[in-house]
């Protein structure tokens, strides 16, 4: 390849290591959008190979200055967070580098303000894909200054094979690729999260379902959606892959005919909300993701403690107070991107009522009510008195003779008494909404209750869809207080995302949850646990909850098998390494010897070279001061490199020619 295309290429390939950099910060979604345009913009006319601020230089710098004083002018006037201004000007100034003028200053400048946004990115998300920019950057701007090395001391008009110098670059990659996971590893460091900013939900935005009302009519289309919305640590951790429990989120006690509503006053702000004793409770420590969308707090029937609480933001992770709203529902008294939260949830808390005004107000029934509802009400299990009984008759009658579907007609006059005596198919909300109703028409105190069913494990913790949104009901009891009751039939509670869509996302989330396990939270305690394994294996622990020991086997008998393959691997790569740098002399590659006989003919000849002048160096000046020995040092020189990189060996005849041109008696 000439020079022009040697040229081309490596513009290119630093052009792709800057919009790999780029997409580390865009997919953050925290970068304005007049600068992600123009980034655009600028990314398109460099790879067409336009560059209109070559001659342009004074009134582009200008330019480049007032897009710096309006982006920090908007941070002192708190529209705009420091570190997204930041971020935002390296932008700009890589944009402005890769349409100037091309040479190797410009290039290297190009790549450091790339890797600047590498370090913003890493501050604003450090999501699973950074690693994939990451990786990206690193591979595309090690090749462009390969090429950039090689370039000076090649003629221009001179064909040059890449493919020994991309081998070689590219071993030098994974050298430092594997430096750099030893380095990660065994460095002391805090966890990525004390520094990182969460974003918003991106383009496809918030998909939790969870709102401050119910209305029936429509689809069910979230119950096709694979999105993570919640993850949870659970302590103690049921066994299993599958969690079948209610996640309860909001109560809604008012129903018109159409929608249900809550009436509930919010409270004064709270570090934290006890409505009962800890005595037994299971503690979930939630992460509520950016497609949560919600200020509601979750957590699993029945809640009864919540807090501290973090909200994590653009302007990184501070505290957040909660603010009870009667007894409907806790919510965060501020709106962030994510939050994180400890609850802890007791099943068999009776949540006894002692308001009766509130407990009349919750048989409340619409004034347009068909009277066919009650008469159908009155007509299921007729002997049944008490509460229980009645609530698990309904729910067995409307579980055995209603479908579930996903697809509804859309708005109907009255959608209750449709679901029940025309279509006699809905979704959960018509099903808790049919319930409630006919509660309490005999006389039952009911709410419907917004929340989640089920969960998956993922790594060691379980993971909520928004598919997984759903709605029931809590019937009212003197005796046993709240209750759960669910007519939606079983295949109607979680999700139902389709089965490609939610293989893809399964994938995409078990190695987000492994990232996030391995990379963002690794911290001090984690190499120290990391180290100790190393060198005195934990007899039958681990530090992983989803990794616990067989109990069936002797705590001794148990062998730390992760600590070998390690230890194998490491030794392995060691003795590689070594061999590759380290090997025989025997083992020297032939132009090296040629290029010592170079070397020792030009100090026999009393070339003086400067300090750190390599051949290539020496022969431009000589070529530039015309020198007699200019022409031999430069044949010398090229043949070298060709017989090093460019898989031309030397001939002995050829090596004899060569270096019998820079003998002393010859001048």
């Amino acid at each position: 390849m000439n020079l022009e295309g040697r040229r081309r290429l490596r513009l290119r390939l630093r052009d792709l290591a800057a919009g790999s950099a780029f997409s580390a910060v865009a997919l953050s979604g925290a970068l304005p959008v007049a600068v992600t345009a123009l980034f655009g913009v600028s990314f398109g006319l460099s790879l067409w190979g336009k560059r209109p601020f070559t001659n342009q230089r004074v009134w582009s710098v200008l330019a480049l200055l007032a897009m710096a004083i309006v982006l920090f002018g908007l941070v002192s006037r708190g529209v705009l967070d420091l570190v997204v201004a930041a971020v935002g000007f390296a932008t700009l100034v890589t944009a402005h580098r890769m349409l100037s003028e091309p040479t190797a200053a410009t290039d290297q400048q190009v790549l450091l303000a790339s890797l600047l946004l590498m370090a913003g990115a890493a501050a604003l998300s450090g999501d699973v894909w950074y690693a994939a920019c990451l990786l990206a950057f690193g591979v595309f701007a090690c090749l462009s200054l390969g090429l950039t090395v090689i370039e000076g001391p090649v003629e221009r008009d001179e064909d040059l094979p890449l493919a020994p110098v991309l081998k070689q670059v590219s071993f030098g990659v994974a050298i430092a690729l594997l430096g750099g996971i030893i380095f990660f590893i065994l460095f002391p460091r805090l966890s990525w999260n004390v520094a990182a900013r969460r974003t918003g939900a991106g383009l496809l935005g918030g998909t939790t379902g969870m709102t401050d009302r119910v209305r029936l009519g429509g689809g069910g289309d979230i119950k096709t959606s694979a999105r993570v919305v919640l993850r949870a640590k659970l302590d103690p951790s049921p066994p299993g892959d599958r969690l079948d429990r209610y996640w309860v989120g909001r109560h809604f006690d008012t129903f018109d005919g159409r929608e249900w509503r809550g009436t509930g006053k919010p409270g004064p702000n709270k570090p934290r909300i006890m409505l009962a004793d800890l005595d037994g409770a299971l503690m979930q420590r939630i992460e509520l993701l950016p497609a949560y969308d919600s200020r509601t707090l979750v957590g699993l029937a029945q809640p009864i403690y919540f807090g501290p609480a973090t909200a994590m933001g653009n302007t990184g992770a501070m505290p957040v107070a909660l603010i009870q709203v009667g007894s409907e529902e806790v919510r965060f008294a501020e709106d962030a991107n994510a939050y994180s939260y400890v609850v802890h949830s007791r099943t068999d808390y009776p949540m006894l009522e002692d308001d009766p005004a509130a407990l009349e107000a919750l048989t409340a029934l619409p004034e347009a009510l068909d009277p066919r509802v009650r008469e159908l009400a009155a007509r299921i299990a007729p002997q049944a008195t008490q509460p229980e009984q009645i609530a698990a008759g309904l729910e067995r009658w409307l579980q055995s003779n209603l479908s579930y579907t996903l697809e509804l007609p859309g708005e109907v006059e009255d959608p209750l008494t449709d679901f029940l005596f025309v279509r006699k198919e809905g979704h959960c909300e018509h099903f808790a909404t049919a319930l409630a109703v006919m509660l309490r028409t005999r006389g039952v105190p009911a709410r419907v209750v917004g929340g989640f069913f089920g969960g998956e494990r993922v790594g060691n913790r379980f993971v909520v869809r928004a598919g997984d949104a759903h709605a029931w009901v809590e019937a009212y009891s003197p005796v046993r207080g709240w209750m759960t009751f669910d007519a939606t039939p079983d295949d109607g509670r979680g999700a139902r995302p389709q089965a490609v869509l939610a293989r893809i996302v399964d994938a995409y989330e078990r190695l987000e949850e492994l990232w996030r396990a391995r990379v963002v939270d690794y911290s001090l305690v984690t190499q120290w646990d990391f180290v100790r394994q190393l060198i005195r294996p934990p007899q039958g622990a681990s530090n992983d909850d989803d990794d616990r020991p067989d109990p069936s086997k002797p705590a001794k008998e148990r062998t730390p098998t992760r600590a070998i393959l390690f230890a194998v691997a490491a030794g392995l790569g060691a003795w590689f390494l070594w061999r590759r740098l380290t090997g025989p002399a025997s083992r020297r590659h032939p132009a090296a010897g040629f290029l010592a006989d170079v070397e020792r003919r030009l100090a026999a000849l009393k070339v003086a070279r400067r300090h750190d002048e390599d051949l290539e160096a020496l022969a431009q000046r000589l070529r530039a001061a015309h020198h007699h020995l200019a022409e031999p040092v430069g044949r010398a020189t090229r043949r070298y490199l060709e017989a090093r990189f460019g898989r031309r060996p030397l001939s002995k005849g050829e090596r004899k020619a060569l270096l019998a041109a820079l003998e002393p008696s010859r001048r």
